[in-house]
């Protein structure tokens, strides 16, 4: 069974407390970074706190949540549902290969032989160089 790399929890089950890969079930975010909590808690207050705290009471700012506000988030999160650790593997949008090896081309070669809605997608290195190559072979033709 596949693990997580953080907290070494099997596929399947749910991510322990901190894990720094479990999701946010609200933005889809990583979960202890985002700021879900705070809004769904109704901390943030733009009239009341001040930038420098990004609209929080400064205690939260600087120490998180209290030990109460904390169950109270466990309640909200465990109401929504949180996700478990679920493997998707990597794999060229192209021929399927799994986990493929990075590469890096410029952004503006990216763009010239990669099309605008693929761009995001992974792609092994000979797919990549076989779109390159066919569509170099195309433009020497027209």
């Amino acid at each position: 069974m596949p693990t997580c790399h953080d907290c070494g929890v099997e596929e399947g089950k749910l991510h322990h407390a901190g894990c720094d890969m479990e999701r946010c079930p609200f933005c889809g975010g990583q979960s202890i970074s985002c700021s879900c909590s705070y809004k769904r808690l109704g901390l943030f207050d733009s009239i009341k706190y001040e930038l420098e705290t990004g609209y929080l009471p400064p205690d939260i700012y600087n120490n998180g949540l209290s030990p109460e506000q904390e169950k109270q988030w466990k309640t909200i999160l465990e109401k929504q549902g949180r996700y478990p650790y679920i493997v998707y593997p990597v794999m060229c949008a192209r021929c399927g290969a799994l986990w493929p090896d990075f590469f890096s081309v410029p952004d503006d070669e990216w763009r010239r032989y990669i099309q605008p809605d693929m761009r995001r997608s992974v792609l092994c290195r000979s797919c990549y160089d076989y779109i390159k190559q066919v569509t170099e072979e195309y433009a020497n033709l027209n």
